[in-house]
């Protein structure tokens, strides 16, 4: 993070703090502009074939359109709580990095957005691609997931770790991977992730080592503890096949070996 640091120091100033609120603010505003009918929806949302037409507004005006466009009691609730998740961990993420560095790890999920879009477009310009802000909420979800894995949301009364909302995330986006009809689709929904591999991709590896390291060394005592201690030097028995025998060590050509119990009765 040496780079950014130079660069906070540069600009830190331009940084605009509680970015989240601001977003969700924005984002209010225009789903009631659109219940209204005084906006709409889809002249907002970012579709490259219309930017390249003239509709250059799209390039900044789909990050303030509303995840989903809800008309029902139920839909409009998790739309809701959407956005509060969203300005939650727009919060902490900003506590736990600054100002400046959460304002770069949503304007990259946007710019890698737009890119992701006209590659995409470019690949498969049939049907058409459009990019919502919902992949900005997922990579904030990711990195707060990275940072708090052992969090717990209550769904349906039901406490549930972050990391592991993150696993189901992860697997609901493989399924629109599938299900969509072309590979420029694809490309456009995995660009705005470069943001998390970016800031993310050092302590991800290093995670990923330090669990190879606790395998092996989990490994390394089970072969230890598999070993056994004590090995009677007249009949092999050991404290691991016969742990109800008792052994002793006595010198045997200069060197001392264990012989059990029963091999002692023996007269061994």
């Amino acid at each position: 993070m040496s780079f950014l640091n130079k660069l906070e120091r540069r600009f830190g100033g331009l940084a605009v703090p509680s970015i989240a609120k601001y977003l969700v603010i924005a984002q209010v505003a225009v789903y009631a502009l659109v219940l209204l009918g005084q906006v709409s929806f889809g002249s907002l949302v970012l579709v490259p074939s219309a930017v390249l037409q003239g509709e250059i507004w799209r390039l900044v005006t789909f990050v303030i359109c509303p995840p989903e466009i809800a008309t029902t009691p139920v839909s409009m609730i998790f739309l809701a709580f959407q956005w509060y998740v969203f300005f939650m961990i727009g919060n902490t993420l900003e506590q736990e990095w600054g100002v400046f560095r959460l304002n770069c790890y949503l304007y990259l999920g946007m710019l890698f957005a737009i890119i992701g879009a006209f590659v995409g477009h470019l690949i498969s310009p049939v049907p058409e691609v459009f990019i919502l802000p919902s992949y900005l909420y997922w990579t904030a979800f990711f990195a707060f997931a990275t940072l708090y894995p052992n969090i717990q949301f209550l769904l349906l009364v039901i406490p549930v770790k972050v990391k592991w909302l993150a696993w189901f995330l992860l697997a609901y986006i493989g399924y629109i991977l599938m299900i969509v009809p072309t590979m420029g689709y694809r490309v456009a929904i995995c660009f705005p992730f470069l943001n998390y591999v970016l800031f993310f991709h050092k302590s991800v590896l290093q995670s990923v080592q330090a669990k190879q390291r606790r395998k092996k060394f989990a490994a390394e005592n089970r072969v230890r503890d598999s070993e056994a201690f004590h090995v009677c030097a007249i009949c092999g028995a050991t404290d691991k096949t016969h742990p109800e025998r008792n052994f002793r060590y006595k010198e045997i050509d200069g060197e001392q070996v264990a012989v059990c119990n029963v091999c002692r009765d023996e007269g061994h």
